[in-house]
């Protein structure tokens, strides 16, 4: 992030506040917005954060609102962005809010108590769009079986519990796990439109952002990270920005014992020209 004094930074995706703390203590006079759809991950992080509230202001909302945001709290333009992308471990343990295949809770699974649930959602989907969603943002091996058998039940389908046991009875015993994970990240993608939400974000973004600032994306989905590659690369193209790593950083083996969960993640930076 190349963090210096005095300058506003941007956290678009707040959650615990890990990132946010982080840059909060290395710094002594440097300004921070945080941003989230979470109200859960607001008020925590509101309370992490509350020695450094005369220089940190959270905000409850979705970072394609950045425009909106940014003019609310009358900031032109900030000197660096940080995107952590996917589901937040407090949101993948709590389950009541439906994002786990091996907890019980209601089919919710969103982000965003605005946002219509996975649950509705599939009510008023159609087959083929129920079978392209697991095929597009999971990659499941069997997405047209799986895909009708979860339309199919969609009227009683009602808890995450129900939908593993039909993802259990479709699928061999020895792909089961990966079966869970993909169907279950599918569907949340889905759910809260993260991939159009990305793409709609990132250039209003980078809009906003002052010469020589930096925008560093962590991705842990090949979607994800394919619509932030693609978007670098042309604004290197246009000369609008440089690329700071060639391609995607990602994890040590160190980094993965310690914290298994960053085994997909992948990490990219750019730099926007000066004006």
């Amino acid at each position: 992030m190349d963090l210096r004094e005095g300058s506003t930074y941007l956290d678009c995706t707040v959650g615990g506040a890990g990132h946010l703390m982080a840059m909060l203590n290395s710094t002594k006079d440097a300004k921070f917005i945080g941003v989230d759809c979470d109200p859960d991950a607001i008020e925590y992080s509101r309370k992490r954060t509350a020695a450094f509230s005369s220089r940190c202001c959270l905000t409850e909302d979705n970072f394609i609102n950045l425009d909106l945001i940014l003019d609310k709290l009358n900031v032109g333009s900030v000197d660096g962005i940080l995107f952590d992308l996917g589901v937040s471990y407090h949101q993948l343990t709590t389950p009541s809010r439906g994002f786990s295949y091996d907890r019980e809770g209601r089919l919710l699974m969103r982000m965003s108590p605005k946002t219509m649930s996975l649950r509705n959602r599939l009510q008023h989907a159609q087959k083929h769009e129920v079978i392209q969603v697991l095929k597009d943002f999971g990659d499941v091996r069997n997405y047209r079986k799986l895909g009708q058998k979860i339309y199919e039940s969609r009227v009683s389908l009602d808890s995450t519990l129900q939908l593993s046991k039909l993802i259990e009875e479709s699928v061999p015993r020895r792909f089961l796990k990966k079966n869970l994970q993909k169907v279950f990240q599918a569907l949340r993608i889905w759910t809260n439109e993260e991939l159009t939400n990305l793409a709609a974000a990132l250039p209003v973004a980078f809009g906003r952002l002052s010469g020589r600032g930096r925008m560093v994306v962590i991705s842990y989905h090949s979607g994800e990270d394919r619509i932030v590659k693609f978007f670098f690369r042309d604004l290197k193209i246009e000369k609008k920005a440089r690329l700071l790593n060639k391609k995607a950083i990602k994890p040590s083996e160190k980094e993965i014992s310690l914290n298994p969960r960053v085994r997909s993640a992948k990490l990219r930076v750019l730099e926007k020209c000066a004006s």
